[in-house]
């Protein structure tokens, strides 16, 4: 079980003490309303991870990673529920491997802590150079994402279906909005992000929880805290249905069907939503997979995917532009059949194996991701109790699951027909 520890008003730090891997992880993780500083918070995650006071640039923070035995320092951008996270992350050598007698994970969690709350900082400036810099490389990653064909199309049935919801937003604000932010919106976003954000520290390895926490501790002493109060809407059955359809010159069309789950917040019956959605469409078991792909040979692939801190189910499949219907309608037969309970047995048993596996993590950067996605939930669940709680599920259950699900949206990357030569 893990160690769970306020430090002050909506920062908690989740402690997993385990001496069976090489390498310890500790992560922030910070959440914050999905609003107008979406961009600025995005640039300032990445300006945060360049350099801070006590090593004001990239070789001299390089040095000290060096230091820390190679250790790893990452950060990244996600939405959980109607919430963007910003996350800073440091791997490093567990403490039994070093040379020296010193705890290499208090170190690394000093040099977060300095990284969060020490910036390298000159009269409210991350530097000119670093701020554009940093607005390509978020401009490129947006672009790149745009050149996913499979990505483009799971993003924009979302945004598509929650255009009037938070969620529908990208996760690093637009391309527009990135151009358009300067220097005091990202030493505003800062200032916010300490006083407003709902942290989560999360420690994996044998590192003394209480000597992390006093790390951090130390700098909210100093910080005005008004936490925010981040609600995510949740949506339990479609009102009506629509469909949009872009085209492409893409070889393959990409078909995404969006379902409301019925869900009323992030842990409701999220056990046999969990083994309904594997059955549905997670596994190679799958109805999806094993139906629609292996034997009707309609998709190159077809898999959902289920967003339980939003209540929203996805299925994605790669199509010949001619076979939505016929595959948008098989879809929706195979989830009759499975509300119907038309399912092998063994299946349910297939699925059980495979979720039990699938919590069965053999990293510590599994354990850090499974308990920073947490961030936001009121209690923390481990992945025993996961387990536990999926063992239970039966066929009844998944049945009831299935039939909570609506459909909303559908939507539809066509392959563009090219263009007959002009006479």
């Amino acid at each position: 079980m893990p160690q769970i520890r306020m430090l002050t008003d909506k920062v908690r730090l989740v402690s997993e003490p385990t001496d069976k891997f090489k390498t310890g992880c500790i992560s922030v993780s910070m959440a914050l309303p999905m609003d107008e500083r979406m961009a600025a918070n995005s640039l300032l995650i990445y300006l945060l991870k360049r350099s801070c006071k006590a090593y004001p640039d990239f070789s001299l923070l390089s040095g000290k990673l060096d230091e820390l035995y190679g250790a790893i320092l990452g950060a990244g951008v996600s939405k959980n529920g109607e919430s963007q996270v910003l996350t800073l992350s440091i791997t490093c050598l567990a403490d039994k491997f070093a040379l020296e007698d010193a705890s290499i994970q208090l170190e690394a969690a000093q040099l977060l802590s300095d990284i969060i709350f020490n910036p390298n900082v000159n009269e409210g400036s991350f530097g000119d150079e670093a701020l554009a810099t940093e607005k390509r490389l978020l401009i490129q990653r947006i672009e790149e994402e745009l050149n996913d064909k499979r990505a483009y199309a799971f993003n924009k049935c979302i945004s598509c279906m929650c255009k009037n919801e938070a969620f529908g937003k990208d996760k690093y604000g637009t391309v527009e909005e990135i151009e358009a932010v300067e220097m005091a919106d990202i030493y505003a976003a800062w200032k916010n992000m300490l006083s407003t954000a709902v942290f989560q520290i999360t420690v994996v390895g044998a590192a003394d929880a209480d000597k992390v926490a006093s790390v951090f501790e130390k700098n909210f002493e100093n910080i005005v805290r008004q936490p925010a109060e981040i609600e995510t809407v949740f949506i339990q059955k479609s009102k009506h249905f629509n469909r949009f359809e872009e085209k492409f010159p893409v070889n393959q069309g990409k078909l995404v069907m969006g379902f409301r789950a019925g869900m009323s917040h992030r842990r409701d019956n999220i056990f046999a939503m969990t083994v309904m959605n594997d059955i549905f469409g997670m596994g190679t078991y799958s109805k999806l997979f094993a139906n629609i792909r292996e034997k009707m040979s309609l998709a190159y692939y077809c898999w959902s995917r289920l967003i339980v801190s939003k209540g929203i189910l996805l299925v994605e499949s790669g199509i010949d532009t001619d076979k939505e219907k016929k595959v948008s309608a098989e879809v929706l037969s195979q989830l009759s059949d499975l509300r119907n309970g038309k399912t092998d047995p063994e299946v349910l048993e297939s699925s059980k194996r495979a979720l039990r596996e699938r919590h069965t993590f053999t990293t510590p950067e599994g354990i850090l991701g499974w308990y920073s996605s947490q961030v936001l939930s009121d209690e923390i669940i481990t992945p025993e109790q996961m387990v536990s709680g999926i063992e239970q599920v039966t066929m009844d259950d998944v049945c009831e699951a299935a039939k909570k699900l609506s459909v909303d949206t559908v939507f539809m990357l066509s392959a563009q027909e090219e263009a007959e030569d002009e006479i």
